[in-house]
This record gives structure tokens, sequence and C-alpha cells, in this order.
């Protein structure tokens, strides 16, 4: 088993720094290859600074598109919503775009919970998931500048929960971009059904980073790599990922 290629941080502060330049030089790079920047970015509380610090460097942010890596389905403007705390994380970005991954209205309409979508279908990742379907076609066509995704306890990536994905979900060699996930349990921090990205489309992205913190994190890492990925599927991850940029810190 090869070493993880895991970048240490003295503290939460110098991993936000670290962070926060890796994907600075990653739109940098987007944009002066194709004259913009697409990025698939976590949600939840652990790289908030690190957003704060990247959304504060000198980018031609009007240039730059971020979209979440998964999505909680309530609707817009809903404080579970990840698409509300990338906004207000980049609130310094002017002219940031911040793409929808679910529709405005995730509560009514033509669809009540991700549940009532074709899994791993076409239709999850076209007209009738986005709202802005031609602003999100990239999402089947192009690889990202930058993936920043996170852990959970119970070893999920984006919201490619334990035993609660269809397999499909954590194929790399996987055709769909997007999955709909309802955890078993429900976590209760977020009771709510999701919608992901896949695997293969996390994957497919020019710089890769996890960002954990705190020992428990670090151990749960440790013990995944030994597991089955249904089981934990930040094993998938580490598998179809060797280039995974690590940063963790205490």
């Amino acid at each position: 088993m090869s070493p993880l290629r895991l970048h240490v941080h003295a503290d939460a502060g110098a991993l936000a720094e670290a962070v926060a330049a890796q994907l600075a030089e990653a739109a940098s790079a987007g944009i002066a290859a194709r004259g913009e920047a697409w990025l698939a970015l976590a949600g939840g509380s652990t790289p908030l600074a690190a957003y704060r610090s990247f959304a504060a460097m000198p980018l031609d942010w009007t240039k730059v598109q971020i979209v979440a890596s998964d999505e909680r389905w309530v609707p817009a403007g809903h404080p579970l919503r990840n698409e509300r705390a990338l906004a207000e994380a980049f609130a310094a970005a002017a002219g940031v775009r911040i793409l929808p991954l679910v529709p405005a209205r995730a509560d009514a309409g033509g669809f009540a919970t991700p549940a009532a979508l074709p899994i791993g279908s076409a239709a999850v990742s076209d007209s009738r998931l986005h709202s802005a379907e031609a602003s999100l076609a990239p999402l089947r066509h192009r690889a990202f500048d930058a993936v920043l995704l996170g852990m959970g306890s119970d070893a999920h990536v984006a919201s490619l929960f334990p035993r609660s994905t269809p397999p499909a979900a954590l194929d790399p060699g996987g055709h769909e971009p997007v999955v709909a996930v309802t955890p078993d349990p429900l976590p209760p921090a977020a009771p709510v059904p999701r919608v992901s990205l896949t695997l293969s489309r996390l994957i497919a992205s020019h710089a890769l980073l996890l960002v954990i913190t705190g020992e428990a994190k670090r151990g749960v890492l440790e013990a995944a790599r030994t597991r089955p990925a249904l089981d934990a599927p930040v094993q998938a991850l580490l598998a179809a990922a060797p280039d995974l940029a690590i940063h963790w810190s205490p």
C-alpha cells in the first residue's frame, strides 16, 4: 500500500492559506489556458476559511465559475444549501459565478425529492435537475480546474454516503456526472436527501484536493484504506486518484 500524499499543516490557519494558494494556482492556470476557471467545491465548515482567503486574492473573478460538489435537496436560500454557503464565502470575489446544482424550488414542482429522479441517468444532469442547464453543460464535457472535497466521520465524500450510494456512482470509469443519494441513516445535522457529483466526475480535474482536520478524521482516512468502497466511499477516491493532495492539520 503506497503512502498517502499528505500535506501536514501546523494548524487550521496554515491549512487554509495553503489550500487557498493551491486553488488560486489552479484557477489562474485555467484562466490562462482556456479563458476561464471551472471549480467544484465542497460545502461544510472545514474549507470555509480557505475559501475566504482564496476569495480575497486578486484574480479576474468574472472568469471563475464554481459549483458545489454536492447539494442538499432544499430550496435556494435555505440554511442547509451548500450554494448559499459558497456564495457567502466568496462574497469578496466580485463577479464570480456560483452555479446551482439543484433547482431553486427543490421542495415542489417537478420533483418532491431526488428519489423521484432516475438515479444515474442522463436526465439527472440535464434540464430536469439543473435550473441553469446551459451554464452547467460543462458538467458532462469538461474537466474541472480544481475539485476540493471534505470527508465525513463515516468516510463519505461529497454526498457519496456509505451503503447509500449506487455502486455505479463510485465507478471511476462511470459516464454519468450526477447522482441522487438519500443517506441512510440521514445525518442529524442535515437530515435531507442529496444530489452529488459522481466519483468519475469528481476525479476529472486538473487539481484534486481532500481537506480534513483533527486526529479522528485522519484515523478514519487511514482505516478506510482497508475497507470496501461501498462502506467507505473515500476509499474509492483514494484508489482512483493517486495524485490526490490531502491537506491535514491537527
